[in-house]
């Protein structure tokens, strides 16, 4: 054989080679590693943590969260209250209509998924009737007690006509039989002022008993309903009944702020406004009242970016520095201002927490460490936030799939819980392996 012939026949081997090395090594696409977690089903909860100290300012000031015509207060200055007395109330009809389409809604929307079964409509009916015999029995109280009071400020004229008359017989030197009749007619008169202030008291007590007992029965009546929409909500697969739901609950917990109940145990020291007075729709500056209260309070510094995930009424646990850290208080915020303060360039706001718990270990000025519940929710689907990708304003996952394929799925988040963890409000059903991180071989 030539030295040409083997020359060429060597090329073409080295060749052969070179191509089905990298055929082999070289000519398959690089397999991305996926890092996934699952789309898990559920409870979520929301914390913020800080830190407080226990003080001896016992003044708490409770505000409406919204405007409106002052429409009832239902206590005076130096009364005593407990924790969910109801202080006063706004009338804002538009908050009524708002709750009134919100349910049309959420019914128009059960309708078209399917209808629901007898025991909700059931259940709307025990609301109905609940709610009328509370509107009945509050007329009914109010008349009551106005008649008590018009027969008390007559029984008090009465007597103060009596001690004239009685004051005037005395001063003339008439005759004993005429002082004796007129010292008898002002004893019936005190009697009978005595008996009609007993009538008022007696009535307003009833009122108060019975308006108490029609509230529970609504408050029982409305838990009955609200379970049963919530079950056919969590059973529905339709979103716009889930929609429909979460739209009528804001509707509700707005209505609920029209009415304002004390925070805390203690006693009314002030009330700044009248019924038919107006509070702005703006932020409400003045107090509509103050409370001394009873219980142990907290005061904490809780920065911009966490207090816009506080509300009153938010439970919190608290330990203090100086007891066991097993020794956990339960916590309630009661306050939050509306001034801030500036610490170190930081925007803070301040609130205050009562403490459930009774205990003698507590003293003013204890450090105390708070963890408030700011939000919660049960039997929801969550992700790893770090598995959200934007694309524009939308929000997507990467679902790994058989074969190491991934697939784009466009999601809604809603709650962003603890721990780096989001709900998802539509696109996974639960028990997806979404991406969090890819690497590249």
């Amino acid at each position: 054989m030539s030295k040409s012939k083997k020359r060429i026949i060597w090329v073409i081997a080295v060749l052969a080679v070179v191509i089905g090395g990298y055929l082999i090594f070289g000519g398959k696409d690089k397999e991305a590693v996926y890092t996934t977690a699952d789309a898990e089903k559920g409870s979520l909860s929301q914390t913020v943590s800080s830190t407080g100290d226990l003080t001896d300012e016992r003044e708490i000031t409770l505000n409406f969260e919204i405007g409106g015509r002052i429409g009832r207060i239902f206590v005076k200055e130096g009364q005593m209250v407990a924790a969910g007395d109801p202080i006063a109330t706004i009338d804002n009809p538009v908050l009524s209509s708002q709750v009134s389409q919100a349910k049309a809604g959420f019914d128009l929307a059960v309708a078209q998924a399917g209808g629901t079964d007898d025991s909700i409509r059931e259940a709307e009916v025990v609301v109905k009737n609940t709610e009328e015999v509370l509107s009945d029995t509050e007329d009914l109280n109010d008349k009551n007690i106005s008649a008590a009071k018009k027969a008390e400020d007559d029984a008090k004229d009465y007597l103060d006509d009596a001690q004239d008359y009685y004051d005037a017989v005395v001063a003339s030197g008439a005759s004993s039989v005429e002082i004796k009749s007129a010292a008898l007619t002002l004893s019936t008169a005190e009697r009978n002022h005595n008996a009609a202030q007993k009538a008022v008291d007696v009535a307003e007590r009833q009122a108060e008993l019975s308006e108490t007992n029609a509230e529970n029965a609504v408050k029982v009546a409305k838990a009955r309903l609200k379970t049963l929409e919530s079950e056919f909500t969590k059973n529905s697969n339709d979103a716009s009944v889930s929609s429909a739901r979460a739209s009528y609950d804001i509707a509700l917990e707005n209505l609920g702020k029209a009415t304002l109940k004390s925070s805390v145990n203690g006693t009314i020291t002030r009330i700044n406004n009248k019924v038919g007075e107006i509070l702005g729709t703006g932020v409400i500056k003045e107090s509509f009242t103050k409370v001394i209260t009873n219980d142990f309070i907290i005061e904490s510094n809780i920065s911009e970016s966490d207090i816009v995930k506080v509300s009153l009424g938010d439970k919190a646990e608290v330990t203090f520095d100086a007891l066991n850290p097993d020794d956990i208080f339960e916590g309630e915020v009661v306050q939050i201002d509306t001034d801030a303060t500036v610490i170190q360039d930081v925007v803070y706001y301040r609130l205050k927490l009562k403490i459930n718990n009774v205990d003698q270990r507590l003293k003013p000025g204890m450090s105390a460490n708070i963890d408030i519940m700011t939000a919660e929710k049960g039997d929801v689907v969550k992700v790893p936030l770090r598995a959200i990708k934007l694309e524009g304003n939308r929000k997507y996952v990467e679902i790994l799939k058989e074969n190491n394929e991934v697939e784009k799925i466009f999601v809604q988040t809603g709650l962003e819980g603890d721990e780096g963890i989001v709900e998802i409000t539509s696109g996974l059903k639960g028990g997806e392996k979404v991406v969090t991180f890819v690497q590249e071989n």
